[in-house]
């Protein structure tokens, strides 16, 4: 098949001696090696490539391309362009991307996709996206080693992959084949971490307890008897994560009953250790209040003014402070052990790129940094939770063996519009999916009563739960006292918090790629749980419109398939879905296989994955469908 990129040409800027780089067209992937050892080279703005291949628009090999890419800022955001309409790198107040990306996806109108994402170097290049006010919206693209990179050794190679197909979800799928083949990735368990099987409680951004206690109660008061009430509940959690209010930063805020913080400021950690004022009995005392459960302590870049900086050995410095030896961090993987913890988020993963230049001077230094971790996370039998990661963090766990799950969108409740979230979600999880990542939507409300403040309900609460639930990752509570929901909580873990859920990550889907979020019909995406009898596809419609009105829009699934429509409990002989949704109205279908009899297993229809790998209670009896009795139990295997 024929790529969309069409040509190419090669960019060396003056400072760079040609002589020295070879830049290669493949067909298949580009590449550039150093022949020879460069210095000062860096253009000085990230997304100015010194070195690189040119492409535009004009060159591409079909009209009308639309494109789908994934900035290089938290949470890997996808922006989108259509033609003659640029990428917005500024969507928010709160939130600036340079102009570049990587992945890059390229859809032509004829069905052609074509996806430009790295093969290695996976820090150190990005696609720089030159924008002008030219109705064309952009330019050109250049990728290349990004405009940071100052001292390159021989040898040092970056390749892109290019991948050619007819659908956006294969060559996804395929990049991350081949990376994960060339790495030989090994995936930590399904049982990895307490995080992954069963349900847990988040004190991060956009939970109850962010910064936050009950009134007249301090912190330990708070949790413990908000765990407490989650297990009289029969909604109990395994684990409990500790977000940065636990440890002091260069500007600490207080931990009160004050109101929910709408800025999050990035200032650095001072020191990785209990703030004595918060947890008076440290996290030891915390911990013990809590049950002894485990726990995911928050982990971020380090403040410049941090009593680190003293203690020794060198120090990068800049809005943050990072230790040139990277085995500086095994003390706090060392003390997370000793405190209680499985897991490490290493959070503002964006900050610590980006707040140390001499980090991201020279190639392979933010991977040193990574690979420490990942040893460290390993000697002392611990993982990492990645959040706030950049695309070349995504790509870069294909080398490391012990992060168990990333986040693939900004903080819950951070959004004007919650649609942007869900959005960014499920685009993003089409490249963790395709690296075989489980996700974290980030936590969530369970009521969907609003109550009388900014801390108790969720008009969307159901939907929420439903997305946090096909993540085949993390899920996380983050309700204030009293304002638990067991009817929805239900629906994705069972009676002892065991998480119910799908094979992989639900994923955008080819059709909502590109025009997820604007007015051309709803945000479709689907995930499947696979087992003997067949596989069991989840497809989800959302209507996400620009423009807040009904949409009416289909999704085909394919002949002999059995649709039962979750929320109203229909089901139907159907090659294809069709439905109205008013804006920010949701509709799950389970599309079920036939057997040899023309029936079929729908599973158990009181959770969202109704045919998870682990069934929701082994005493309930599944529904069925025959043509002949229409919905019935009947005893049968919901397991392997």
């Amino acid at each position: 098949m024929e790529r969309i990129l069409g040509t190419i040409e090669a960019v060396i800027d003056d400072r760079v001696d040609a002589e020295a780089i070879e830049v290669v067209d493949h067909g298949d992937r580009l590449v550039i090696r150093a022949r020879s050892e460069l210095r000062d080279v860096a253009s000085k703005k990230f997304s100015r490539p010194t070195v690189g291949a040119a492409f535009s628009p004009a060159a591409f090999t079909a009209p009308d391309v639309s494109l789908v890419g994934f900035a290089y800022t938290q949470f890997a955001l996808p922006v989108r362009a259509a033609p003659g309409d640029g990428f917005d790198f500024a969507p928010a107040h709160n939130l600036r991307s340079p102009s570049a990306v990587l992945p890059l996806l390229l859809c032509a109108p004829d069905g052609r996709f074509d996806l430009l994402a790295p093969l290695d170097a996976w820090h150190e290049q990005l696609i720089a996206v030159e924008q002008t006010t030219d109705p064309r919206g952009i330019d050109r693209f250049v990728w290349g080693w990004h405009g940071d990179l100052d001292v390159v050794p021989p040898g040092f190679t970056a390749t892109l992959g290019i991948f050619t197909g007819s659908s956006a979800r294969d060559v996804i799928e395929e990049w991350g084949h081949t990376v994960r083949s060339a790495a030989g990735t090994k995936r930590p368990p399904a049982d990895a971490d307490p995080l992954l099987t069963h349900l847990s409680y988040w004190t991060d951004n956009g939970a109850a307890y962010w910064y936050r206690t009950e009134p007249g109660k301090d912190i330990t008061s708070t949790l413990s008897e908000k765990v407490a009430e989650l297990e009289a509940l029969g909604t109990p959690v395994r684990s409990v994560e500790l977000d940065s209010w636990f440890y002091p930063h260069e500007v600490s805020r207080s931990v009160s009953e004050s109101g929910y913080l709408e800025e999050v400021p990035p200032t650095g950690m001072l020191s990785w250790t209990p703030r004595p004022e918060v947890l008076p009995e440290g996290i030891e005392g915390l911990r013990r209040a809590l049950g002894d459960r485990p726990l995911a302590l928050h982990s971020r870049h380090i403040s410049p003014h941090s009593p680190y900086v003293g203690e020794g050995g060198e120090w990068w410095l800049d809005t943050a402070a990072h230790p040139v030896d990277p085995a500086f961090f095994d003390r706090w993987v060392a003390d997370a052990k000793a405190w209680g913890a499985t897991c490490i988020e290493q959070d503002w993963m964006m900050m610590v790129f980006f707040g140390t230049r001499d980090l991201r001077s020279a190639p392979g230094r933010t991977m040193a940094w990574q690979r420490a971790l990942d040893r460290s996370a390993s000697a002392h039998d611990m993982n990492l939770l990645w959040c706030m990661a950049l695309p070349g963090d995504f790509a870069a766990t294909v080398e490391l063996d012990r992060v168990i799950a990333v986040r693939t969108s900004d903080d819950y409740r951070f959004a004007d519009d919650p649609a942007d979230l869900w959005i960014w979600y499920l685009t993003v999880n089409a490249i963790a999916a395709a690296l075989r990542l489980p996700v974290f939507k980030d936590c969530f409300f369970s009521n969907p009563d609003p109550g009388d403040g900014d801390t108790d309900g969720d008009p969307h609460a159901e939907l929420e739960a439903l997305l946090s639930a096909m993540s085949a990752g993390v899920v996380g509570l983050g309700d204030r006292l009293g304002r638990t929901d067991v009817e929805i909580v239900s629906r994705v873990c069972r009676s002892d918090g065991h998480l119910v859920g799908p094979d992989r990550p639900i994923t955008i889907a080819d059709q909502s790629m590109v025009d997820a979020g604007r007015n051309a019909g709803l945000c479709w995406s689907s995930t499947e749980t696979v087992n003997e009898l067949g596989t069991w596809r989840y497809v989800l419609a959302i209507n996400t419109s620009a423009d807040h009105t009904t949409r009416t829009d289909r999704f085909d699934v394919g002949e002999n398939t059995l649709v039962y429509r979750w929320r109203s409990g229909e089901a139907a002989l159907s090659p294809r879905i069709e439905v109205e949704l008013e804006a920010r109205e949701w509709e799950l279908f389970v599309c079920c296989p036939l057997d040899d009899a023309g029936s079929a297993v729908i599973g158990d229809p009181s959770v969202y994955a109704t045919m998870s790998g682990v069934p929701a209670s082994p005493a309930r009896e599944p529904l069925r469908w025959s043509q002949e009795d229409g919905l019935h139990t009947k005893i049968v295997s919901l397991g392997s």
